[in-house]
């Protein structure tokens, strides 16, 4: 009687633990898996900030690369003088619009621009041109006679300033200018513009 107590207690024990693995084996199969918190989903954003390349920022030309050049002609009482500013260096940035100035110490001599304009980064290509031109009348349409005036002609822009001289042993550029000072001589302005100017 002992004996069949024991094997019922055997039987009750080995069934427990057969039914144990049981239940083991259908939760872990059957079961949703466990969030892995390592794992960073397919369609994530990225917060990483995104590198964009940029331009250099100092592109303007230097003044030992533009190089000025002057030429005058007359036509009916009037005198044009063609300014040329030419790129000798690498491509770089001018200043496109009303960046011409002009200044005399003569107080009849006044200035006008002929047009103002919004000025314009303009890429200059090595070797090429970029134009002004000024305009004034000649000397004999003064009444009170003839005075020959210094005036300071400038690209000016930023911490670029490139002075226009002519062709001539002086280096100086003249005009013609009526000796009174009540006599007003006008030079008129034409923007820096990359076409060249006609009279």
């Amino acid at each position: 009687m002992k004996n069949i107590k024991n094997l019922t207690l055997i039987f009750i024990l080995l069934a427990i633990i057969s039914l144990s693995f049981a239940i083991y084996f259908l939760i872990s199969h059957f079961s949703p898996p466990s969030p892995d918190v390592t794992q960073v989903p397919t369609n994530s954003v990225s917060l990483s900030p995104t590198v964009i390349p940029t331009q250099p920022s100092d592109q303007s030309c230097k003044q030992n690369q533009l190089t000025t050049k002057v030429t005058s002609q007359g036509a009916a009482g009037n005198i044009y003088d063609t300014l040329t500013i030419t790129n000798t260096g690498i491509p770089c940035e001018v200043i496109l619009g009303n960046s011409i100035t002009v200044a005399a110490g003569a107080t009849n001599i006044v200035f006008h621009n002929q047009e103002t304009i919004t000025s314009e980064n303009y890429l200059l290509a090595t070797g090429a041109k970029v134009y002004s031109q000024l305009h004034y009348p000649n000397g004999p349409q003064c009444q009170s006679g003839i005075s020959q005036q210094q005036i300071t002609v400038l690209y000016k822009t930023g911490n670029i300033t490139v002075p226009f001289t002519p062709d001539s042993e002086t280096g100086k550029l003249r005009i013609q200018a009526c000796s009174s000072p009540q006599e007003k001589t006008t030079v008129d302005i034409w923007p820096l513009s990359k076409n060249p100017i006609t009279p």
